[in-house]
């Protein structure tokens, strides 16, 4: 049996013990009343061992992929599957409509000592994140063709920019928090989510590496869910240590969008393609 076909099982199983240590962590690492870390707990260490595990299991499974790297995208990912359709326009509205809400937090809200060009960036932010959203559900229907173009590739490139912007906006709206611990995670993930879409746009605009898709895929999907589910979970506990504010949430639930792309991806990736070896056969329904 090909073992690259339990990764996005295994992706969306490990997030139960991911969200759990989370919670813990976020319920018992940090102080009540300044909401810094608690010197000497252990809790965020299990949650980091709990990914390096999952990370060794995904590199295992995603090794018979490196066979695929002279598969066509077409023959990849290519489908006219109704369950990818549905999660890639999931997706991608959650993008849009995440995006036109972080818009209007920038412009709306006072940050002290906030830089212009740090407002700037926030906007640019959030307008390409619309636009990553528009262009996944674009991916989506150049996915149901026989044959990729040049124009429908091209559609690979917003959501990797965004991601890439997105780490850049986490990271410096945290890196001076005295709280970083609180945030570690997210930023893991972030890091995680940028190598995944990269590797997205490299079936199209290099050579391409199917199995570091699936494994980066993968473990993105298990810290995004891990890390948001946690925090909801820890909040509605009544954990009040850590407080998100609303721009924080709307990253994090915007990386959630991001990441059920990349498992619905990462499901016709690992799927078996044993009908569509031929590169002239028309795709079929799955």
């Amino acid at each position: 049996m090909n073992r690259s076909k339990v990764l996005p099982y295994l992706a969306v199983g490990l997030c139960i013990p991911g969200v759990a240590l989370r919670t813990a962590h976020l319920l018992g690492g940090f102080e009540l009343n300044t909401g810094l870390p608690i010197p000497g707990n252990k809790l965020l260490y299990a949650l980091l061992a709990l990914f390096a595990v999952a990370a060794v299991l995904y590199a295992v499974c995603a090794m018979p992929l490196k066979a695929e790297r002279d598969t066509p995208f077409e023959t990849l990912l290519g489908t006219r599957s109704t369950g990818f359709r549905m999660a890639a326009v999931i997706a991608g509205m959650l993008l849009i409509a995440g995006g036109a809400y972080y818009l209007f937090l920038t412009v709306t809200t006072v940050e002290l000592d906030a830089a212009v060009w740090a407002r700037v960036l926030e906007s640019i932010y959030a307008v390409i994140t619309v636009v990553a959203g528009i262009c996944l559900i674009g991916l989506c229907k150049a996915q149901n063709t026989d044959t990729i173009t040049e124009g429908q590739a091209k559609l690979t490139l917003a959501p990797l920019i965004w991601s890439c912007l997105h780490l850049l906006v986490t990271y410096r709206m945290t890196c001076v928090d005295p709280k970083l611990p609180s945030f570690a995670v997210g930023l893991i993930a972030d890091i995680l989510l940028v190598l995944g879409f990269y590797h997205l746009a490299r079936l199209l605009f290099a050579k391409p590496r199917p199995a570091q898709l699936g494994f980066f895929s993968a473990l993105a999907v298990t810290v995004v869910f891990s890390d948001l589910g946690g925090y909801c979970i820890a909040y509605l506990m009544g954990m009040r240590a850590v407080a998100w504010d609303a721009k924080t949430l709307t990253r994090s639930i915007l990386a959630a969008a991001g990441c059920i792309m990349l498992l619905a991806e990462l499901a016709m990736l690992t799927r078996p393609r044993a009908a569509t070896k031929n590169m002239d056969a028309p795709l079929t329904e799955e």
